[in-house]
């Protein structure tokens, strides 16, 4: 698997120091929204969904949790990644993302870490939950046995997005505010991994104005 390519031209210098690739990743998108209702003038794989609803999804089952859908998270903000087991960026990642649920949760934040198996299989829900204890996450888990949301938010009719290991943030209307095509993402003071942390920082900015925004209005009868 490459690292991803950062669309800001502060990552250009860290590209040749970037591994050779493997099958099944390829370049990954970061993108979002720095204020509310105010796109940022982005561009590359993924930039027409800031801004746009969320799709639905469909989990074969959940973990750690009573089912959860979009609605139900309405006048939440929700952070999801996509994970599975064996991955290095997930592993670099999933911490990230652990620290960020227990620092927000009493202001809203929800996250949710989507397992999708490779390739496509049954896993059983004691393997999943020992894999994530292991990488550090204690959040509720989706298990996507094959791939119907991922192909829903991110694969489907797009053989360039190679990478699976994508994230998306949701506002508290359900709209996308954030999203990251995959790779890792994580603070760190090594000039190896300055992508990351940049990816990082950008998700911190956006996400504080996100969950800063009022709940919207219940919808009327």
């Amino acid at each position: 698997m490459q690292m991803p390519l950062l669309a800001l031209g502060a990552a250009l210098s860290l590209l040749a120091a970037a591994p050779a690739g493997a099958a099944g990743e390829g370049g990954a998108a970061h993108h979002g929204v720095a204020h509310a209702g105010t796109p940022a003038p982005v561009s590359g794989p993924g930039a027409e969904l800031i801004g746009r609803p969320a799709p639905a999804w469909s989990f074969e089952r959940w973990i750690r949790t009573a089912p959860l859908s979009l609605e139900s998270l309405r006048g939440r903000v929700v952070l999801m990644r996509w994970w599975t087991d064996g991955c290095h960026y997930c592993a670099a990642t999933l911490p990230t993302l652990e620290s960020l649920r227990e620092r927000h949760a009493k202001a809203g934040l929800v996250v949710i870490g989507a397992y999708h198996p490779k390739p496509p299989r049954e896993v059983s829900d004691r393997r999943i939950v020992a894999v994530a204890n292991q990488l550090g996450f204690e959040g509720p888990i989706a298990v996507d046995r094959e791939w119907s949301t991922l192909e829903r938010y991110w694969l489907g009719g797009h053989p360039e997005r190679t990478w699976t290991s994508v994230s998306f943030l949701i506002d508290r209307a359900g709209n996308i505010r954030w999203l990251h095509g995959g790779g890792e993402y994580h603070a760190s003071t090594d000039p190896r991994h300055a992508s990351c942390d940049l990816e990082y920082r950008e998700l911190e900015k956006i996400l504080a104005a996100t969950l800063a925004e009022p709940a919207p209005a219940p919808a009327a009868p």
